[in-house]
């Protein structure tokens, strides 16, 4: 059966805009009103988002085994399932002191592990289906859709802020879309389109070569430093006693950003001399969008969102297209998976580390850590290009 590569990248994108855009992103729209039902601290709260991550980590290292084993398309199935079941945990996630942070983890590790299965079939398919020359576009289009999930989840942000119990309705919806995908997506005998990439011919080692060390230590830093900033965005806004309409604004301009940096990459990405600079350009824009987000007024905020979500979607985006240049069809499924291990690692320490550090110094702590991180970033990226130059 020939698959119509459009069916794919629709998929694609609307899987990657609930997988990735829903699921992980609006944790931090829905914290303030979580942190109030069930007590939470800012270290209890980085803890449950890491928890998530883990499970996303646990998922995109599993994924290749699994889809050698079941196919690509059984796997996407079975994570999206996974992410329906947790989604369905979160929202039945009691008020009790001890069982509620327990259920809501749970829940979010299910979510997680679901999440990073889902990713890995969805581009593995998607790619194989298309011809090379899409596959940079594709991959800015189905990043650049998480954009839209946090357009969207900005939209009803105000009533997460002010109530305590809205949170469970995000999950419910998140828990639909999920189990539609689970059921109606892909389009069946994908399989036969999808059979290439295995993972074969690309070990552990590999990752710790000249080619691939860089990227991978870049990725692990933008996973640090992105999901620090979003877990407490929208916390910090709260602390600041800013008003409901703001908190929305900054979401609305993060998500917006989003999709604006992800189409700048694509242009970037399909010329030779603006490609270069495109890693290092994300990272650049994260740093001082989160350094100008320490300031304490609305523009400060507003503007600050704008730089941070540029860099957003793009980063993952290069990422995953310059990973696609760097082996072979058979190697893609393993060489995706172990970077973004990297980026998983990171974000496991982001939410925990800048949870600490915001119940010892306040919340300004978070833009500051995250800032320093993405800094950090644009300097391993230069390096990157440069061991790139060498080895060409």
């Amino acid at each position: 059966m020939k698959i119509n590569p459009w069916a794919l990248i629709a998929w694609a994108t609307l899987g990657i805009c609930i997988d990735v855009g829903l699921t992980r992103f609006g944790y931090g729209i829905m914290l303030p009103g979580l942190r109030r039902s069930l007590a939470l601290d800012y270290a209890a709260s980085g803890a449950i988002n890491t928890v998530h991550l883990l499970g996303y980590l646990m998922g995109t290292l599993a994924g290749p085994a699994l889809g050698r084993r079941l196919g690509m398309r059984r796997l996407a199935v079975l994570s999206h399932s996974a992410l329906c079941l947790g989604a369905l945990v979160c929202a039945a996630t009691p008020m009790a002191p001890l069982a509620g942070p327990l259920v809501l983890g749970l829940g979010r590790w299910l979510m997680g592990w679901g999440g990073g299965g889902a990713v890995l079939s969805i581009l593995v398919m998607t790619f194989s289906a298309v011809p090379p020359a899409w596959r940079a576009p594709v991959s800015m289009l189905a990043w650049g859709s998480t954009g839209v999930a946090i357009v969207a989840a900005g939209a009803i942000l105000p009533p997460l802020v002010d109530n305590d119990w809205s949170w469970r309705g995000v999950f419910l919806v998140c828990a639909g879309i999920t189990g539609l995908l689970a059921v109606c997506f892909p389009p069946r005998g994908v399989m036969a389109a999808a059979a290439a990439p295995t993972g074969a011919g690309f070990a552990l080692r590999d990752a710790f070569g000249t080619r691939w060390i860089f990227l991978n230590a870049h990725y692990f830093l933008f996973g640090t430093a992105y999901v620090a900033f979003a877990t407490f965005a929208g916390t910090r806004l709260v602390a600041l006693q800013s008003t409901p309409g703001l908190v929305s604004a900054s979401w609305e301009v993060y998500g917006l950003a989003t999709a604006i940096g992800a189409a700048i990459t694509a242009y970037a990405v399909g010329h030779v001399r603006w490609r270069k600079l495109a890693l290092m350009g994300a990272a650049c824009c994260g740093a001082v969008g989160a350094l100008v987000s320490v300031g304490e007024g609305a523009g400060f905020a507003l503007a600050g969102a704008g730089l941070v979500g540029l860099g957003l979607a793009a980063t993952p985006a290069l990422v995953a297209a310059y990973a696609r240049g760097r082996c072979d069809d058979a190697q893609y499924a393993s060489a995706f998976s172990i970077a973004t291990a990297f980026l998983g690692a990171g974000q496991l320490i982001g939410p925990v580390l800048a949870g600490a550090l915001a119940d010892r110094f306040g919340t300004v702590a978070v833009p500051l850590f995250a800032g320093g991180i993405y800094t950090l970033g644009v300097l391993v990226a230069m390096v990157d290009e440069w061991a790139m130059a060498r080895s060409a």
